[in-house]
């Protein structure tokens, strides 16, 4: 068991980690915890939704919400927790529980996630596994997971560590850190749109630090080779992104629609609120204990290793992690004048979101100097920041809502759109996804019926049948405009006898269509997505093979070897 064991020197750390990723999850898997709360609904309903469009034979088209009239979050919202969440219903889960599985999966991920990249920094297992268990157990990811309940933001921690392994390792030349590198990016972009521009700008911040290694022409090399394959690879959801931005004013891009000034500004935290989380605050924000006895010493460790590592890359990007963390710190708090940046910038909505990157460095920083005031550092020595850690995690328990679990049938169908709903929508969110035009009409959205409306001229309809995203019915008609069920989303294509007809924007946001003359012939409406994002999906194969093809490639070269 013994040789085993030294012959896989990363199944310790793995297994400690899955220890914590355990532990962090407890309180998941019991039946009264509410995960609806805050943006949970949404995620709930939002499978419900996938799926249903799924079993239609498209991805793109909640055809059950508002109101039977069709509502797309995956034209617009980055679909990595779409997607992979709905796995977990092959073994008959729940959707509830299939995101609490999925919430498990990528804390697990996460941990493991920087271990690698600490190892890889460090040349040192137990440092990597400190920070892994640092990271796994960081109190902003209790807020994420049961206060918020923000499941593409808690994924988007799994990809970070990645990433900057990635980059990392691209700058030391090391050999195949590029495909971690495209692998962490390409996922992060299709999990948190959000989070990607910011994580580019702290990147792009890092790459300043290594100008003299962007002398280097393989380097430069690497990272163009890179860029172009995440974009390739992520243009299946990038391209229809851009294609339905400039198809219609939609709210979601709608100027300060989504950066909000006064909530932003609402939302900032005070400094204490980085320390302890005072009474009557619903979400946790502090860097917690053992991290602050750690950075204490901060100054200790930078004294102790410049002498031996001063000019070296390890040492480098300590000194820019603590650079970043309390740069980073310091943009959420009330005294940094967050709303005087460009609206772009203020898309994160909370400032507190930039605590996602904080934890990322902490979990860096606080191992390395724990690593380094341990002249032995020992898995039992290990074992005991990792007890610590639960301990002090466990205080955060309380704050958790056990409000008895979410009746989820309740969302099966679609909650419907009526006058007395209010802001927010369960699956509908804050109606952001709508074309402006619907949105500014909700009030015909919640009383007009199911049928087709003539806008303009004469026409007689009739064998009308509707199913979901399909339409079928007979017309007779001369020079009419017609409005169908179904709210303006580009992609819903129009056939008359085989003959396709344009589709265009309704004043209401309705999808309209202009027939001239028609004597009784059948017309069909599918939601078959347009040519761009059909051609969009061959794009991303490309892109796909383009990573693969040079690792199989390097494998055989050095299996000959």
């Amino acid at each position: 068991m013994l040789k085993k064991i030294q012959s896989r020197p990363n199944l310790i750390p793995i297994i400690l980690l899955l220890i914590c990723s355990i532990f962090v999850c407890i309180p998941l898997f019991s039946s009264e915890i509410d995960i609806s709360y805050d943006d949970g609904v949404q995620h709930i309903a939002r499978l419900i939704g996938t799926e249903a469009s799924i079993k239609e034979g498209q991805t793109s088209i909640m055809s059950d919400f508002c109101n039977g009239f069709g509502y797309s979050w995956n034209l617009f919202y980055s679909p990595v927790t779409a997607f992979l969440p709905l796995l977990f219903r092959v073994f008959g889960c729940s959707y509830v529980n299939c995101i609490k599985l999925f919430m498990f999966f990528v804390t697990f991920i996460s941990g493991i996630a920087m271990y690698f990249f600490t190892k890889d920094v460090t040349k040192n297992r137990k440092i990597a596994v400190i920070s892994g268990i640092i990271y796994i157990f960081v109190p902003y990811r209790f807020t994420d997971m049961y206060l918020r309940n923000a499941l593409a933001e808690l994924t988007s921690f799994a990809f970070i560590p990645m990433i900057f392994q990635g980059l990392y390792g691209i700058m030391k030349q090391k050999q195949n850190r590029e495909v971690i590198f495209i692998i962490g990016t390409s996922l992060l972009i299709l999990t948190h749109t959000v989070v990607t521009l910011y994580m580019a700008i702290i990147c792009f911040i890092y790459l300043l630090t290594q100008f003299k290694q962007l002398k280097i022409k393989n380097v430069r090399r690497k990272l163009i080779y890179s860029i172009i394959v995440i974009l390739l690879i992520t243009s299946f959801f990038l391209l229809p992104l851009l294609q339905v931005k400039n198809s219609a004013q939609y709210e979601v891009f709608k100027p300060g629609r989504m950066e909000r000034t006064d909530v932003l500004i609402a939302f900032k935290l005070d400094i204490i609120e980085l320390f302890m989380t005072p009474n009557g605050s619903i979400m946790i924000f502090q860097i917690g204990l053992l991290n602050l006895i750690a950075l204490i010493f901060t100054p200790l460790v930078i004294k102790k290793i410049r002498v031996k590592y001063k000019n070296t890359d390890f040492y480098k990007l300590y000194i820019f992690s603590i650079f970043m963390f309390l740069i980073l710190s310091f943009m959420t708090l009330k005294v940094f004048p967050f709303e005087k940046l460009p609206g772009i910038l203020k898309m994160i909505q909370f400032t507190f979101r930039l605590l996602e990157f904080t934890s990322f460095f902490i979990s860096f920083i606080v191992a390395v100097n724990i690593g380094k005031l341990f002249k032995d550092l020992r898995y039992r020595t290990i074992i005991l920041i990792m007890i610590f850690t639960m301990i002090f995690s466990a205080f955060f328990i309380p704050s958790i809502k056990f409000t008895g679990e979410i009746d989820e049938t309740k969302l099966i169908p679609a909650v419907p759109v009526t006058e007395k709903t209010g802001r927010v929508h369960a699956g509908c969110a804050s109606f952001e996804y709508l074309p402006s035009k619907a949105f500014e009409n909700r009030k015909y959205i919640e009383t007009r019926n199911n049928e087709i409306i003539v806008l303009n001229g004469e026409a007689e309809i009739n064998n009308y049948t509707k199913n979901k995203s399909r339409l079928e019915f007979d017309i007779k008609a001369k020079d009419v405009e017609l409005e169908l069920p179904y709210i303006y989303y580009p992609g819903y294509t129009v056939k008359i006898e085989n003959e396709e007809v344009k589709t265009y924007e309704t004043e209401k946001g309705f999808v309209g269509v202009k027939i001239n003359d028609i004597d009784n012939k059948t017309a069909k409406v599918e939601y078959t997505g347009t040519i761009l994002m059909k051609l969009s999906k061959i794009i991303s194969l490309f892109g796909i093979v383009l990573l693969v093809v040079p690792i199989i490639i390097r494998k055989v070269k050095n299996n000959k070897q």
